[in-house]
């Protein structure tokens, strides 16, 4: 899969939907353990992908500029990812 190209002097990131399994907290105070359900906490995220910055990561940016500077940057760890989409 291409992630970027390049035109001119500008690298053009591809811009994909990630679906991953995110940590997150059950409860903020006592509980059975019988009412612990078993069901993931699914994440979509959509962004510019930032290929081989971060090892076993998928690492995300939501905006970037003419400068090839980037923000609001997201590491997804690979193993939580369930489906990466392209969407251009």
């Amino acid at each position: 899969m291409m992630v970027g190209r390049i035109t001119g002097a500008r690298i053009m990131f591809q811009r994909v939907e990630v679906v991953w399994h995110d940590a997150f907290a059950i409860t903020d105070t006592w509980m059975d353990t019988e009412d612990i359900d078993d069901l993931p906490c699914e994440v979509t995220s959509i962004g510019y992908l930032i290929p081989d910055k971060k090892p076993n990561h998928v690492v995300l940016a939501q905006s970037h500029n003419t400068h090839e500077s980037v923000d609001s940057v997201l590491a997804i760890p690979v193993r939580m990812v369930q489906n990466i989409k392209v969407l251009d």
